[in-house]
């Protein structure tokens, strides 16, 4: 029964990956698009004459329609949170994989730090509990039993007698 669970809760999860790469993906064809019609339309006013202003026309038109498609979509994003540093990145022209690069080091290295604390206060933890132990065996067991570490008072108690 927990088997079914299991796959069932991979199945949903596989599921909602693949919408959320389907609507990276139609949001990344929408801005090829657009890029590409804003790249025609400034070749076509760069070289304006005339015969081209109907094409000139048309490529507004389609930008225009490229803009409503983006603004129909945008509520389909509103989930995703995007850092202001990774804009700055982006303005300087620099690619978002150096961004998440850092970001992902930055990360270990917190983790590395916060891991290190927990190491240190586990062990303060169990020389304060020994000494406490030494200097008061009954309280020390009381606290053990008050925090549900049978095990622990336990041995202590043995040690005690």
């Amino acid at each position: 029964m927990e088997h079914d669970g299991q796959q069932h809760l991979q199945k949903s999860s596989s599921r909602k990956e693949k919408e959320m790469e389907d609507r990276f993906d139609k949001l990344e064809r929408t801005l090829e698009q657009f890029q590409e019609n804003a790249r025609i339309m400034g070749s076509t006013a760069a070289d304006f004459s005339t015969r081209s202003q109907d094409q000139l026309n048309q490529k507004i038109h389609t930008l225009i329609s490229g803009l409503a498609q983006m603004d129909a979509m945008k509520h389909e994003f509103d989930d995703v949170k995007v850092p202001l540093e990774l804009m700055d990145v982006l303005d300087r022209g620099e690619t978002p994989y150096l961004y998440s690069k850092e970001m992902l080091e930055r990360t270990v290295q917190k983790n590395e730090e916060v891991n290190g604390k927990i190491e240190m206060y586990r062990k303060f933890r169990a020389s304060l509990l020994k000494h406490m132990g030494d200097e008061l065996p009954s309280d020390t067991v009381k606290y053990l039993t008050a925090r549900q570490e049978h095990k622990a008072a336990e041995q202590l108690k043995q040690n005690l007698q």
